[in-house]
């Protein structure tokens, strides 16, 4: 076991583990070469031996109770040379997809969205375009949040700033605010796709999940804008479908998906189930958490995968039409090789402009993460940001990603 602690220190001495992190992320404690205690663990890295051989994702010991970094007798080289350079940014760091939240705000009161327990406010659009001079490197905008997009008041607006430099524009609604008015500006503003959430085929049971919500009032707008851009000659938007499902509606994506597309919907994005992360649980009524109960989150899970495969054969999956239009749908980045991890290719803001490290983080990490101060490389090199990367590449989760799918286990 060699000792590499001073090339490591040399090359990103803040890249550390964290202080603390969830258990479940970690697998049993190795002994340590230099105190013999069974306190460390692996992470990925790239090690450089000799003047210039480079050898990509070798396994690198991190002792917990000496802090230093080791290279196992199994992950050296078959030539004669020691380590001389260390590279432990192996995370995504090239995103040009912004995913950022127009609004709070929402005409329903969908009893499991963390976005009516949010400050209800709107993105400026002074705000918005510094995000955008911030981000050069955005190609597509995704103008989503824990609140109804069309409810702020500029937001076409806004679709127009980032069109007019060249940014696809997509977005997510409750459908309700389809009037004949906004369709139109809709069609006329550029946007490439738009999903509506339904999550039951039965209006009693959408009315109970998505409080103020009227079914019918939803497919009707998702009619009137597939029929306005058609008759008008628009190819966009395309509408999309997606949405959340419990135990007792489960079952119920065959019936979604033919309803949605006797209405104009034509691609079908995706259904999760109730989502069981830290950040989440504590808004949820007292009457409704037996719903994280993990058996049945596991039935919900299992029918979402398996009804999925027959809505693909009826909507174009939103995969396919990515695909297609070159938008960079995949977010996932790369596995490490060792454990459940983080990859996350998009970038997500807040509208205030601050960056989190996913769309389930709610709350601000750091003051030096927001793109209406920063621009993205400042963000991105920022020390704190890199070792949140690191970490959650490496599959150490901090505690606000307690219940995330991605963890594992």
């Amino acid at each position: 076991m060699i000792d590499i602690s001073h090339l490591w220190n040399r090359a990103h001495p803040h890249l550390q583990p964290m202080a603390t992190t969830l258990p479940v992320s970690l697998e049993p404690m190795q002994d340590c070469g230099l105190c013999g205690q069974a306190s460390a663990f692996r992470v990925v890295a790239h090690v450089r031996f000799g003047d210039g051989h480079w050898q990509g994702n070798s396994h690198v010991l991190y002792c917990v109770q000496c802090g230093k970094w080791f290279l196992p007798e199994d992950q050296l080289p078959s030539v004669d040379a020691r380590p001389t350079a260390v590279d432990a940014r192996l995370w995504s760091r090239s995103p040009t997809f912004l995913n950022i939240e127009p609004t709070t705000r929402c005409n329903f009161n969908c009893w499991y969205c963390v976005g009516r327990h949010m400050e209800q406010k709107d993105i400026t659009v002074e705000d918005f375009g510094r995000v955008l001079d911030n981000f050069p490197t955005i190609k597509t905008i995704a103008l989503v949040g824990e609140g109804e997009p069309l409810m702020h008041k500029q937001f076409f607006k806004m679709v127009r700033m980032a069109v007019g430099r060249g940014i696809r524009v997509v977005s997510l609604s409750n459908g309700s605010t389809f009037s004949s008015s906004n369709v139109k500006k809709i069609c006329e503003a550029g946007i490439t796709y738009i999903s509506v959430s339904i999550d039951s085929f039965d209006a009693a049971t959408f009315a109970a999940s998505r409080i103020g919500g009227d079914l019918t009032q939803v497919l009707t707008g998702i009619k009137r804008l597939a029929d306005y851009r058609d008759a008008h000659g628009f190819h966009y938007p395309r509408i999309g479908l997606k949405g959340t499902l419990f135990g007792h509606t489960q079952d119920q994506i065959p019936g979604i998906v033919a309803l949605a597309a006797a209405h104009g919907v034509e691609i079908f994005e995706s259904f999760q189930p109730l989502n069981p992360m830290s950040t989440y649980v504590p808004i949820y009524p007292a009457a409704n958490r037996q719903a994280l109960d993990k058996g049945e989150l596991g039935q919900v899970a299992t029918a979402i995968q398996r009804d999925s495969v027959q809505a693909v054969s009826q909507l174009k999956s939103v995969s396919q039409f990515c695909d297609e239009e070159g938008i960079a749908l995949g977010k996932n980045g790369q596995a490490n090789g060792l454990r459940p991890n983080c990859d996350e290719e998009w970038v997500y803001a807040l509208l205030s402009g601050d960056v989190t490290p996913c769309c389930q983080i709610k709350t601000p990490i750091s003051p030096n993460w927001n793109l209406a101060k920063k621009t993205i490389d400042e963000v991105l090199a920022d020390a704190l940001y890199e070792n949140t990367r690191f970490n959650l590449w490496n599959g150490l989760f901090p505690d606000y990603c307690k219940g995330c799918h991605k963890i594992g286990g």
